[in-house]
């Protein structure tokens, strides 16, 4: 095929467009009787030959291609066979400027003049749009690399923001803790004087008249219960944080629970001189849950109430049906709360400004184990105050669920009764141990102590095996877990094992199942447990 000067030279001069070059090399290519013409550049950074801008990328060939190229990248003429496209062809290069022009044909063909005269002006064409490429990449590199910049500059700037926003959380945090620290200190000294003073008084009554006896009594008793109120309110809040308060759930009528709040309550209502107002919904309403948990939530509310209202104030207990829920608001005259600290009032560690002097006792987590406890049991709760010195109410959402179906009470066996009682306790608390026997000397018990495992295993063999055993888990060598286990292979399941600790959570409970252990009794044993258990020994407790 044969083509006239004029179109070729057309031709070539096409081949500077970057847009047609592909399309004019095929038609210089088929003109000239060749299957390929091929423009290069040569790329000094990259060390060889890369296809012009607007050729293809890829071509299939073989090494005797490569070699081929690799020498093209020097000025001159060169001619081989290579391996194009799976065929053998001869390529034929026009090597000049940092471009090589490559023609594969069946037989050597050489370039026509027109090219020589092109050659040139195409070189320089060529590099231009390299270059411009090259630039244009490197453009588009910068501008990835500087918008990748902002963002890492945003990023930066806002972990800077969290970061200043995390340390004043834990600056406030660490605030609020120190502060509950030194509450919790003074309000754990505060029972413990009066306790102390009323032992003093005690000790130095010359006639131990009975009605002082009675007062510093009655006034160590309100306090032990106060001391362990603090205690409690602690470990359930850390029990509840970490799920390991296990709900006891029933239906429940919400008139029975207020009414057993009420009463927990009362001492501190009366003391203070308030006056409570409850006002029922038209009809019983029930919800399912923890009685003990849901007494304790409502009794905290009106402790609450009691203690951050002056004396003489109002309380009111309203209940009503809010569609499928209960509501209950606990409302008081009180000193009430800041409006912008009612979103933390049930947090850890807030206390109302100024509350410190005012209450007459509480280390402020009442509200967050509330929280808690009405979460648990799928509820809400939340405060509200018209500002200081206004009062607050507290509303308490709870699913409600239907009244049980109720059944004919079946009469509860009873047990034949005995005088006595055989009880041994092991504490390696001596006094704890033996005013423990006291008191169950006095309720009509028959008691012996020991002070660690191996010794109540030996008063066993010795004495008999006992009816009840309040066993210590804290013991030195042999501990509880141990000693149960060690008296169930002795002497069976003849005796009634009680373990006697102060740890209460559901996996404490499961250790001391596990270990042999009847019964699970967290200090301090209250007088009314000690009842229950002689009771179902069959003691005939005295009056």
């Amino acid at each position: 095929m044969s083509m006239t000067a004029g179109p070729l030279r057309s031709l070539i001069d096409a081949l500077g467009d970057e847009t047609r070059r592909a399309e004019a090399a095929g038609e210089i290519a088929r003109a000239l009787g060749a299957a390929y013409l091929l423009l290069y550049v040569d790329d000094k950074e990259l060390g060889l030959l890369l296809p012009a801008a607007g050729m293809p990328k890829t071509l299939a060939a073989g090494p005797r291609w490569r070699q081929f190229l690799a020498r093209c990248r020097e000025p001159g003429e060169f001619t081989a066979p290579v391996d194009i496209e799976g065929r053998e062809f001869i390529a034929h290069a026009r090597a000049a400027g940092q471009c090589a022009f490559v023609l594969a044909a069946g037989t050597k063909i050489a370039f026509p003049d027109e090219f020589e005269v092109a050659l040139p002006m195409l070189c320089a064409v060529l590099r231009a749009q390299q270059a411009l490429a090259i630039g244009r990449a490197e453009a588009a590199d910068a501008r990835a690399a500087a918008a990748k910049a902002h963002q890492l500059a945003k990023a930066l700037d806002a972990a800077r923001g969290a970061a200043a926003e995390l340390n004043q959380q834990l600056r406030s945090e660490h605030q609020r803790k120190d502060e509950f620290l030194a509450m919790l200190a003074h309000e754990l000294r505060n029972p413990l004087a009066p306790m102390t003073t009323a032992i003093e008084v005690m000790r130095r009554s010359p006639e131990r008249d009975p009605a002082l006896l009675d007062r510093q009594l009655a006034l160590m008793t309100r306090q032990l219960h106060q001391l362990t109120h603090l205690v409690d309110d602690l470990l359930d809040v850390s029990r509840v944080s970490r799920g390991l308060i296990e709900l006891r759930r029933e239906v429940l009528r919400l008139d029975e629970l207020l009414a057993t709040s009420l009463d927990a309550s009362r001492p501190l209502v009366e003391s203070r001189g308030h006056r409570v107002r409850v006002v029922e919904a038209p009809a019983p309403l029930h919800v399912h849950g923890d009685r003990v948990r849901l007494t304790q939530v409502f009794s905290n509310l009106l402790n609450n109430a009691a203690k951050y209202t002056p004396p003489g104030g109002d309380i009111e207990v309203q209940v009503l049906q809010d569609g499928g829920q209960a509501c209950i608001r606990i409302s008081d005259t009180g000193v009430g709360i800041p409006k912008e600290m009612l979103g933390s009032i049930f947090e850890m560690f807030t206390q109302v400004p100024g509350s410190l002097d005012r209450a007459p006792g509480g280390l402020g987590i009442g509200l967050t184990l509330v929280r808690m406890l009405v979460d648990s049991h799928g509820g809400t709760v939340r405060a509200e105050s018209a500002g200081p010195g206004l009062g607050s109410t507290f509303h308490v959402l709870l699913p409600l669920v239907a009244p049980p179906v109720r059944s004919a009470p079946a009469d509860a066996p009873r047990k034949p009764g005995r005088l006595h009682a055989r009880v041994m306790v092991v504490d390696d608390n001596v006094d704890a141990a033996q005013s423990l026997a006291e008191i169950l000397r006095l309720m009509g018990a028959d008691v012996s102590v020991a002070h660690d495992g191996a010794h109540a295993l030996e008063l066993a063999q010795a004495l008999g095996q006992p009816d009840i055993v309040l066993l210590d888990i804290g013991l030195p060598g042999m501990d509880g877990y141990a000693t149960a286990r060690e008296w169930r292979r002795r002497f069976g399941n003849s005796a009634n094992l009680h373990a006697l600790t102060g740890y209460g959570s559901a996996d404490d409970k499961r250790r001391t199942a596990q270990a042999g252990f009847d019964g699970h009794l967290v200090k301090p044993v209250s007088f009314e447990q000690l009842q229950g258990l002689l009771a179902n020994a069959g003691v005939a407790i005295p009056e």
